[in-house]
């Protein structure tokens, strides 16, 4: 079948992919066509409509068959950036999902390969890094740093001047001050009010939010991988 060229792939058939299926079609501008998952149960099944074609070793077949762009839809944050590695490495041109209802500064700087849900707020002069996924009715205020490969779930609110490095994950209603940090592959638990700096590594939970134990997100393995895109 021919392709049109606002055809994306989606690569991961859960409940984000379905998420991000929804934010193409609400988007007006691509148009979700297919998805790959790495769980063979899924193949040759239909998500929302979609095909699921299979996993990495068809993406060649696909693109080849005219689809070019995709979205990788995978809520943990390596496998994310390592698919979107592979997938730009096939050839493929990784793309944004942003669902219309978002209000972005024209101040802020939102990198390539995103996905930002309904609802969100991006304010003045924030940053947000490729690969990144900001989850419904969150709050990014001024001169945010959001690193690379960041997971924000619903309804996560940073206050001005917060930075949140290449990795972290801040759960469902997470809260942070002013002006702190949360280090490289931290997990924020969700309901968390975090007061102090983040260390990378660190799970914190709480209110206020204290340190916990080692956070399973953080890899050596992943070093280097993440993407100039």
């Amino acid at each position: 079948m021919k392709q049109r060229n606002t055809d994306v792939l989606i690569y991961g058939a859960g409940g984000l992919g379905r998420m991000v299926q929804d934010i193409l079609r609400q988007s007006g501008r691509w148009r979700p066509a297919a998805y790959l998952d790495s769980d063979p149960r899924k193949h040759g099944k239909s998500v929302g409509g979609l095909p699921v074609e299979g996993d990495m070793r068809h993406a060649a077949q696909l693109l080849r068959d005219g689809l070019t762009r995709a979205v990788v839809a995978i809520g943990d944050n390596h496998t994310r950036v390592a698919i979107a590695g592979q997938l730009a490495a096939r050839g493929f041109q990784l793309v944004s999902a942003i669902h219309p209802l978002v209000s972005i500064s024209p101040t802020a700087l939102v990198g390539d390969h995103v996905i930002i849900g309904p609802r969100v707020s991006i304010c003045v002069h924030a940053r947000i890094g490729a690969h990144t996924v900001v989850s419904a009715g969150s709050i990014i205020e001024h001169d945010n740093v959001i690193g690379r490969g960041v997971f924000l779930h619903p309804a996560v609110r940073l206050a001005g001047t917060v930075a949140v490095e290449d990795l972290a994950t801040l759960g469902i209603g997470a809260c942070v001050i002013p002006g702190r940090r949360i280090g490289r592959g931290a997990l924020v638990q969700p309901g968390a009010v975090i007061i102090a700096d983040v260390a990378p590594g660190a799970m914190v939970a709480g209110v206020p939010g204290n340190e916990r134990s080692a956070s399973r997100f953080v890899s050596e393995s992943i070093s280097g991988q993440l993407l100039t895109t």
